[in-house]
């Protein structure tokens, strides 16, 4: 479909408008918000606006010519749409499905603010979009069974540059807030200003390709963006929660608040109790029931998350029916905690659930290399060889987990073999900075017989910290100038000490001075935030393909905090910067391969664990479609109870099985 006509600039009769900032139909972001949202992305560019510049908050840029672009009802990475415009719905949702019944679930989250999107405070279950979907609507949503393929939601249909220098969004006309008032541009417009001013650090750095946003009509958006973008700068836009702008005109977005939000999506929230649950109920008559992304899901009529701070407690008010779900993380508790009568009557079930949406790491331990003594990769390599993975998983996980071997997942964008042509076009402009190794040779990891006394790891971690200028004085490693090894390890849990006792040994087998320090989450927060920490964990989860948080993670320029390691390298940066320019499958999967040689040739971190589907074990109540989507299991979107199922679970939890 094409536009008719090119849309007449109208002003949208709206109060609220800042004219000192905002144009009338434009909001070209202020100094301080473009710094924000372009000096990083621009930086190897060398174009990068500094802080503080003088920037013009109008724009004479004139509209695309709408009448040669090609309107989508969806963006696609790849470009291909396996359901077409209209399409009734989607083949892994029942379009029959019955509404009724209700689901509970726990959560470890102790909200205290409904302000969407906020760098401040924790928010409630279910106020976001990536995954789930409850109280809001985001512009599009996600095809489970494909690979970066989003649909409209708000959005009735979209066009774009091809440079991608520019998207035009329609959006629907039936879209409403849960108050009846129609969604708008300015909501769109409103969102994203929000962002900029108050979101956390890490969400800036996803949108720092946004130029402009202009409200054509009262439902069309125009959106600029800097160089350097491809179709994944569209799909991350299909990740905000959209707010509704004349709720929050009245009061302070930049602040938390427990007033009950308003939402547009297909659930409202009906009570909370803080530290004990928040409860969300169906909306009957959503105005997005009907449509292909939406009809056969969001069929519960309530959905409610308990909060329990115990895991252990969560455990046990499950096998009680006080849950009807819950996420397994424990190794030893998924194979070894449910070998109850009701299982083996086929009431309660373990499943090992789809999720591709996401790829990359939930856990790893990153060196700090903002301080001198990590800085030699050498090190670093002697450090990662003294972790004992083998006997870890072993001793601590049953050999539950397998070792990560990429920051990519299992997926064909993960490193194979030697590099390709295609990878030593990107590689070879950077080869006196990167090991020749990377070169010549496939990246594995040294493997053990998970005993825990690798001796030949650790001796090789010696040889290599003595090629980088230190030595085992006295049992201390000590450099040149006398100065003992330190290693001081920053964690906010208890649980996460098990990972590291049997490596601090190992450590200090070595003469490294290795140390856990303990802290509450706030403190946590700020010494990440300031960088005073030796080791630190995180996970790098990477959407699929992968989008803005490369930049965020890994790139000098991409805002430090989300970067642990402090990496600064002009090869990470390059490569990065490759990957989000990749129009084509074989552009992209080059430029990711080429970084995660880099990365894990470089050893900044020591994976622990990557991104699984997710291991649910829960009662027998629910119905579900006869199609599996292959990229993620449609919980709890496709799901709903079936009543003769849940009756029969219910008789069994009350005789106590």
């Amino acid at each position: 479909m094409r536009s008719s006509k090119r849309p007449a600039r109208t002003t949208p009769a709206r109060s609220w408008l800042r004219p000192s900032t905002w144009r009338w139909w434009t909001v070209r972001l202020s100094s301080r918000r473009r710094g924000l949202a372009l000096a990083f992305v621009m930086a190897p560019l060398a174009v990068a606006p500094a802080y503080g510049a003088s920037l013009a908050t109008e724009t004479d840029e004139p509209l695309p010519d709408l009448e040669r672009a090609t309107f989508r009802h969806g963006v696609s990475y790849f470009g291909d749409f396996k359901y077409p415009r209209g399409f009734r719905h989607f083949d892994y949702a029942n379009p029959d499905a019955p509404k009724g019944g209700s689901l509970a679930r726990s959560t470890a989250a102790n909200f205290n603010s409904f302000t969407p999107l906020l760098n401040k405070g924790v928010g409630q279950p279910g106020g976001g979009v990536i995954s789930e979907h409850f109280l809001y609507d985001s512009l599009f949503w996600p095809s489970d069974d494909e690979v970066g393929v989003y649909y409209g939601s708000l959005a009735r249909e979209i066009a774009h540059a091809d440079d991608y220098r520019w998207a035009f969004i329609r959006l629907r006309d039936e879209a409403r807030w849960h108050d009846g008032v129609p969604v708008t541009a300015r909501d769109i417009q409103y969102t994203f200003e929000h962002i900029f001013d108050y979101s956390w650090p890490g969400v800036k750095v996803a949108f720092r390709a946004i130029e402009a946003i202009e409200i054509v009509s009262e439902k069309e958006v125009l959106f600029r963006f800097a160089d350097g973008v491809n179709a994944n700068t569209l799909i991350a836009l299909a990740k905000v929660p959209i707010m509704p702008a004349h709720w929050w005109k009245d009061r302070d977005a930049s602040k938390t608040t427990l007033e009950v939000p308003l939402g547009s999506g297909p659930y409202r929230l009906a009570s909370f109790e803080q530290r004990r649950h928040v409860t969300y109920e169906r909306v009957p008559d959503y105005w997005g029931r009907d449509l292909g992304v939406h009809r056969g899901r969001h069929n519960f009529d309530t959905v409610r998350f308990d909060y329990y701070r115990d895991a252990t407690v969560a455990r046990e008010a499950f096998r009680k029916g006080l849950l009807d779900i819950r996420d397994e993380d424990s190794a030893r508790f998924w194979r070894t905690g449910y070998d109850i009568p009701a299982r083996e009557k086929g009431l309660l079930k373990l499943e090992h659930q789809h999720y591709q949406l996401y790829i990359g790491l939930t856990n790893s331990i990153g060196f700090n290399t903002r301080r001198e003594r990590f800085q030699d990769p050498r090190v670093r390599e002697a450090l990662t060889l003294a972790f004992d993975y083998e006997w870890y998983n072993r001793v601590l996980n049953f050999d539950f987990f397998e070792r990560p071997t990429s920051f990519f997942g299992k997926t064909y964008l993960a490193a194979v073999g030697v590099p390709s042509a295609r990878e030593l076009q990107l590689l070879e402009p950077f080869r006196d900075e990167l090991p020749p190794r990377l070169f010549t040779e496939p990246f594995s990891y040294r493997t053990s017989t998970g005993a825990g006394r690798d001796r030949e790891a650790l001796a090789r971690a010696l040889q290599l910290f003595r090629e980088a200028g230190w030595d085992v004085v006295d049992g201390v490693m000590r450099n040149a100038a006398g100065e003992p090894f330190e290693l001081e390890f920053l964690i906010q849990n208890a649980s996460t000490q098990q990972i590291l006792l049997s490596y601090i040994d190992q450590l200090k087998r070595l003469g490294v001075d290795a140390r856990i320090r303990l802290v509450e989450p706030a403190q946590n927060a700020n010494l990440r935030r300031d960088f005073r920490y030796d080791a630190a964990f995180r996970g790098f989860p990477i959407s699929f393909p992968p989008s803005r948080e490369l930049v965020a993670y890994f790139a000098s320029y991409g805002g430090a905090y989300a970067n642990i390691a402090g990496i600064r390298s002009k090869a990470v940066d390059a490569l990065v910067l490759a990957a989000l320019k990749a129009q084509t499958r074989d552009e992209l999967i080059a430029a990711t391969r080429a970084l995660d040689r880099v990365l894990l040739w470089s050893y900044y971190l020591i994976p622990i664990q990557q991104i699984v589907g997710p291991r649910r074990v829960f009662w027998d109540k629910f119905g579900r479609s006869e199609i599996e989507a292959p990229y993620r299991t449609s919980f709890p979107g496709a799901w709903w109870e079936d009543p003769v199922k849940a009756a029969r679970v219910s008789e069994a939890l009350g005789q106590g099985q």
